[in-house]
């Protein structure tokens, strides 16, 4: 199995027959043509964000579902027998059969925010053998996530004040009031990535707000779901095909709601157990946030 690229023929290979390291290298090497940050790609590891430019490869959200066909055209799996969930309409996993090409169901790849991420991913769905002594390398999603949002912050707020510190009279002030606002705000976020359980804390409330959010886009269905059992038996066609449209909207926006409530429930879990790898990142951003915070304080 191979596709052709560039002039340039990939080989499929059995996600079982290569390491880690070499299945991150490949994912790595198969995104190139989507990023855009030539300096972020150049040095690029398995925690190397694929979204972003501060700090990522500045690849764009739209690009992500191409990045994950270009994973599945890279490997070959066993996990290829595709069967129901049990007790989940209309979902599905798949199981060991015959080697063949990989295939990721959509939502298995929310996660997968690095190349390391996306190693990880394979692992949790069983293609590849779990491999502890790599994973204790690759940062968690949930402190990609919020590392990202320290970088941004801290990229803002240098901007911001360098752009105050050229400006004049009444410009120059107003736009101090601004920096001081977002220096506060950035104080603030440095103290919470400087504390892990705060850090945990403040990503549960999010998580239990999306969890609010999500059960009562179920309620709302299951209210639809009564409607339409009455109408089935009343034979109004009119009213039917309108309860129907109306569960298909429901339907399109409790998926989506899933799939984020997915993700913050993955970063409320995860923001409380930092390991070194994690801690080394958590360093790196409030290094940039504590000297950007500086800057704007450095302007009268």
């Amino acid at each position: 199995m191979a596709f052709m690229r560039k002039q340039a023929v990939v080989e499929a290979i059995d996600l079982n027959t290569i390491t880690p390291e070499d299945a991150e290298k490949r994912i790595t090497a198969g995104v190139k043509k989507y990023a855009t940050s030539e300096a972020n790609y150049a040095k690029a590891d398995g925690n190397t964000p694929y979204l972003g430019h501060i700090v990522g490869m500045g690849i764009e959200s739209s690009n992500l579902a191409d990045i994950t066909m270009s994973i599945e055209r890279q490997f070959l799996t066993k996990m290829t027998n595709k069967v129901p969930v049990d007790g989940a309409a209309g979902e599905f996993k798949f199981a060991a059969g015959e080697l063949g090409k990989l295939r990721i169901l959509d939502g298995q790849d929310a996660l997968a925010a690095t190349p390391g991420l996306s190693v990880k991913m394979l692992m949790d769905l069983g293609h590849m053998p779990k491999n502890d002594a790599y994973l204790a390398k690759v940062v968690s999603f949930a402190y990609v996530m919020a590392c990202g949002d320290g970088w941004k912050m801290a990229d803002a707020l240098k901007k911001m004040a360098a752009k105050a510190g050229a400006l004049q009279g009444g410009e120059r002030a107003e736009a101090l009031a601004n920096v001081r606002t977002l220096a506060a705000q950035a104080k603030e976020y440095d103290a919470l990535l400087a504390d892990a359980a705060k850090l945990a804390a403040a990503k549960q409330k999010t998580y239990a707000n999306d969890k609010t959010a999500y059960d009562a886009l179920g309620s709302e269905l299951a209210v639809v779901l009564d409607k339409i059992k009455g109408q089935s038996a009343g034979g109004d066609a009119a009213a039917l095909a309108k309860l129907r449209t109306e569960e298909a909207e429901i339907r399109t926006r409790l998926k989506m709601s899933a799939a984020k409530l997915r993700v913050s429930h993955e970063v409320a879990e995860a923001a409380g157990r930092r390991r070194p790898v994690e801690d080394a990142k958590v360093a790196e951003v409030r290094k940039a946030q504590q000297e950007a915070v500086a800057l704007a304080e450095s302007l009268s």
